[in-house]
């Protein structure tokens, strides 16, 4: 047995036991435990570690505590106990790891010998239950005292029940005698308990103590007397009188059948069956496995078991809830013979009906006269289960709206079911089956609307059936609104239907017909929300993004993470926000565009202009906090061009756990953030919006997102010219010019930077005059104008003295070594990438130190130098593969294809060139293939393949035309023309195998691309 709570908490894995000794973990295992394999919300964990006083960190430090209980259970070997849901945490526990679970079962089994009379297997089975106490349940003060407070005193009552039940057992084998003793303590540990009292009694009289017996009575009389100020109940009185009568010793009576009525007698009236379930409508469809599995359900056989059966359909509103449950009722109807129960829980205005009111009702329908039903709620809920205990009646309870409510309506016997519905998750109901029931699917809603309009009408024109499903999210009330107002008009095709819908200010005004209407229902959710849920749901329509991560709420709120998750962990409570696991753990939410548009008419009724431009633009400051954060993840730290713009800081351990993988961050949120580019600069926010577009293309540059790129740049570059904001302009064209190059569009490159180079002059920013120069000598590189290139490699260096970019620096250093060695210097050329490894060593660029490395590989092989050039081309690939950077792989590979070529090696070393080539070619950078076929070709004609040789060449002088790369073009010429001199002629070719040119500046690559953030 792994775990063991009847007593102090203790734990033992299959390596050793665990010792838990913090409190809060003791608490938060504690109450896993005690609802093992039920979902425990967070907001009942912080309950039980805080109270009614929790810090505003309390969510965080939950998440905290959580791991900490899993690392030390870890350390025994349970490694898969404690899961994350969305709305909290489960332990998921097998039955005989939990003694909880052994002794439920055990008594269970006990109770079931003693009623066929086995009495002792039963005495024995009870007596191995409570043998799995060792103690009293351990609970550590304060805040966890009152919150385990009800289910330790269950689970002490079960346990007493128990003990009744195993005296019981042993009394009926006549072991009176010896229980004297046990029964004496057991009565002073529990003065107040009635039976164990009378068994006490029966004990001491059948060992021939009558006197005692008796004293035992007056003893427990007075206790009651003094401490509840009542009489003793009706079984301590009987024994007692049947003690004085001497007719405790005569056997009882069996059970017998109830003696028939005399023959003039009138019968007795029959009772009342109630049929209270409403009509069922006939056009029922779409919900067919959802029925079998609620079906299943409600007919298992509760013969095994004496637990309830409640099952709960929860779901937002106007999915469909109530439909379900009523088509459910009727189609079992004939199953529960004493009828079936329906009650409203919710009244036309919104609030909750009383469960007194619903008492009375149902006890009137099983025919209790009113003046025979009690005031109270507690009596009227004890009359309601007294009358239905032997029957087999079905209670659908509708729209409920919290667990307190439903409690007092519940039956005491598992022959009468409930099927209850809900727009909470009602988590807290005890042994409740839980099913969610979601939007249609498209098969369902296309199978919906051709029984309510007719099949021909949606076959001929199933785009517009499509377009309609959209436009009412697959929801179903909305769904039989927009088709029942099709019925009524024959003549509109579905298409004019549509396109009433496409108007979000007039969507839910279309959306009602017959007194039924789809902003009704999302009003009511809205309604019964708390102040700060109803703001924060107004104000998730500021996002125009489709989904969003929790921490979004802090600056929609303008307050603490943990507060604003909890805030929306209640609007996914209320069924108005979505929630989606990304990979299991990483949560998603959305909003569905019904409750966008009810939550944008909300926000325009209750905000003013002025204050939903303020939450937007701390949302987009958060955003760009964030993003830089990335961006300075992925380059060890952040040299780029950044404008002005706020930031809003979020928590610690709030950024850890957003982007503690960057990259897989960005392709998670690239909507959202492309969407936010556009959100600013619609606001007007130019800073804002040319900053967050700018630092974004450190992500679109490693996924290859060159649209994204293009767009969010074009967006920018508009608003900043529009409020003549002239750093945001010449950054953007910068960027785009950056792009342009990149794309080998080398006459628009350099048109769009010469103009950011203007700009960057003209307010000063000699950063940003450096990259943008740097950047115009990459395409004088590229075209084969070295001169003019080391010249602007130069006059970039010069300006960048005093901007701390070390980073920079050391690239352009790359790209001038890369001239150096096309030119032969390659002495000075070790020393310029000498000195830019030495700028990399505190910089972090860990990505440009690995293009670095790569190059001066290559100056290795030029001297010959094998062993030194693949020491260096295999320390660049180890932290180019750990970056992803395939391009830069592509290169790396060629390196070392060229190292081990000339070790001899050549099988080895073309096998490298392929994969490169297809690295290369699958990013669809274009010059690295051109450089890497020209190099196959290269070594396919030394080994005198002059065919092969020839293809690869003429492949790589067609992208060198195309991207006008002059210098590479013409080298590619001469390839070419050797490879036919060669192939006519049996000697090798006497040109060089392995030479070198300038590679696109890339961001992290082989070289930074021009739109660098540095």
């Amino acid at each position: 047995m792994r775990f063991r709570m009847l007593g102090p908490l203790e734990v033992t894995g299959p390596d050793r036991s665990v010792p838990i000794t913090a409190e809060r973990q003791r608490v938060l295992l504690a109450l896993l435990l005690m609802e093992a394999n039920r979902v425990v919300t967070a907001e009942r964990l912080v309950d039980a570690v805080w109270g009614d006083s929790p810090p505003s960190t309390a969510r965080g430090q939950i998440h905290i505590c959580v791991s900490m209980v899993r690392a030390n259970l870890a350390k025994a070997g349970l490694t898969d106990v404690i899961h994350t849901r969305p709305w909290g945490y489960v332990a998921e526990v097998a039955d005989d790891d939990l003694d909880l679970h052994v002794f439920d079962r055990l008594a269970l089994a006990g109770r079931a010998a003693a009623e066929s009379g086995r009495h002792a297997e039963a005495v024995s089975v009870f007596a191995e239950a409570l043998a799995l106490w060792r103690g009293d349940i351990h609970v550590d003060s304060g805040a966890a005292r009152t919150a385990l407070q009800a289910p330790v005193a269950r689970l002490n009552e079960q346990r007493l029940t128990v003990v009744d039940q195993w005296v019981d057992a042993q009394m009926a084998l006549g072991l009176h005698q010896q229980l004297i003793e046990q029964l004496i303590e057991l009565v002073m540990q529990n003065p107040l308990r009635e039976h164990l009292r009378a068994q006490l009694m029966v004990a001491l009289y059948r060992s021939g103590r009558q006197a005692e017996a008796l004293e035992a009575y007056r003893g427990g009389r007075q206790v009651l007397i003094d401490e509840l100020g009542i009489e003793p109940g009706e079984e301590l009185r009987r024994v007692q009188e049947e003690i004085l009568s001497g007719a405790l010793d005569s056997p009882r009576p069996s059970p017998a059948a109830p003696p028939a009525p005399a023959p003039d007698a009138p019968a007795a009236e029959a009772p009342r069956v109630p049929r209270l379930l409403p009509g069922a409508i006939a056009d029922f469809t779409g919900r067919d496995a959802l029925v079998d599995q609620l079906s299943h359900a409600l007919e298992t056989d509760p013969a095994d078991s004496c637990g309830l059966r409640i099952i709960a359909v929860t779901g937002k509103g106007g999915v469909g809830k109530t439909t379900l449950a009523v088509h459910l009722g009727h189609l079992l109807a004939d199953r529960y013979p004493d009828g079936q129960l329906f009650a409203k829980l919710r009244g036309p205005s919104g609030r909750p009906v009383a469960p007194a009111q619903i008492l009375e009702r149902f006890l009137r329908s099983l025919g209790v006269p009113g003046a025979a039903i009690p005031a109270t709620v507690e009596e009227r809920a004890e009359l309601f289960r007294d009358h239905i205990a032997d029957r087999r009646v079905l209670i659908l309870l509708d729209d409920a709206i919290d667990e307190a409510q439903v409690r007092w309506l519940l039956p005491g016997s598992p022959h009468c079911p409930v099927l209850l519905t809900s727009r909470s998750r009602l988590t807290g109901l005890e042994g409740a089956h839980s099913v969610q029931m979601d939007v249609f699917t498209t098969e369902q809603a296309l199978q919906m609307l051709s029984r309510i309009i007719g099949a021909e009408r949606v076959q001929v024109d199933i785009p517009s059936a499509l377009a309609l499903i959209d436009l009412c999210d697959g929801l179903a009330l909305a769904l039989r609104i927009a088709a029942a107002r099709m019925a009524a008009r024959p003549h509109w095709p579905l298409g004019q239907m549509v396109a009433r819908l496409h108007n979000e200010h007039e969507r839910l005004n279309e959306l009602t017909h017959g007194g039924v209407d789809v902003r009704a229902s999302l009003a009511v959710a809205y309604q019964e929300l708390p102040v700060d849920a109803q703001c924060l749901f107004r104000r998730l329509s500021v996002l125009e993004a489709t989904e969003f991560s929790s921490w979004v709420a802090a600056p929609l709120l303008g307050t603490d993470v943990s507060t604003a998750e909890d805030t929306l962990e209640r609007l996914v409570d209320a069924q108005l926000v979505d929630v989606e696991l990304v990979d299991g753990c990483r949560a998603r939410y959305r909003l569905h565009s019904l409750v966008r548009v009810y939550s944008q008419e909300c926000l325009a009724e209750k905000e003013s202009t002025p204050q939903r431009a303020a939450v937007l633009s701390r949302v987009l400051s958060t955003w760009l906090y964030l993003l830089e954060e990335a961006h300075r993840r992925v380059y060890q730290g952040d040299h780029a061009l950044h404008g002005t713009a706020p930031r809003r800081a979020l928590d610690r351990w709030v950024v850890d756990r957003e982007v503690a993988d960057p990259m897989v961050w960005f392709e998670e949120e690239r909507t959202s953030l492309i969407t936010a580019v556009r959100q600013a600069a619609a606001a007007g926010h130019d800073e804002l919006c040319w900053d967050l577009a700018l630092t974004l293309v450190t992500m679109f540059e490693n996924y290859n997102y060159f649209d994204d790129w293009r767009t969010t740049h074009e967006v920018a570059l508009a608003v900043t010219r529009h409020n003549d904001n002239r750093r945001g302009q010449a950054a953007m064209l910068y960027s785009l010019g950056s792009l342009h190059m990149f794309e080998y569009r080398l006459d628009e490159a350099g048109s769009r930077l010469g103009a950011a180079r203007k700009l960057f002059r003209e307010v000063g920013d000699r950063h940003g005059q450096a990259l943008a120069i740097r950047n115009l000598a990459f395409i004088d590189q590229v075209r084969g104008r070295r001169d003019e290139a080391m010249d602007g490699y130069e006059e970039a260096l010069a300006k960048l003295d005093q901007a701390g970019d070390p980073t920079t620096e050391a690239h352009i250093l790359g790209s001038m070594a890369q001239i150096q060695l096309d030119r032969g210097l390659v002495t000075e050329a070790r020393r310029t990438l000498e000195t830019a490894l030495a700028l990399l060593q505190h910089s972090g660029g860990h990505r440009i130190r690995a293009q670095t490395l790569c190059r001066l590989g290559e100056a290795h092989l030029e001297t010959g130098d094998l062993a030194a050039a693949e020491r260096a081309f295999t320390e660049g690939m180890e932290s180019i593969r750990a970056a992803g950077d395939q391009v830069g792989e592509a290169h790396a590979l060629r390196g070392l294809a060229t190292a081990r070529h000339r070790q001899g090696a050549h099988t080895e070393a073309l096998e490298m060139l392929e994969r490169a080539v297809a690295i290369a070619d699958r990013v669809n950078e274009r010059f690295t293939v051109g450089r890497i076929r020209l190099t196959l070709g290269e070594v396919t004609a030394e080994q005198r393949r002059y065919v092969l040789a020839r293809e690869h060449t003429a492949a790589a002088l067609e992208i060198f035309q195309r991207i006008d790369a002059a210098g590479w073009r013409d080298r590619a010429k001469r390839v070419l023309k050797d490879i036919d001199a060669e192939s006519a002629q049996a000697p090798a070719p006497s040109w060089s195998l392995w030479g070198h040119g300038p590679s696109a500046p890339r961001l992290e690559t082989s070289a930074p691309r021009p739109g660098a953030r540095r």
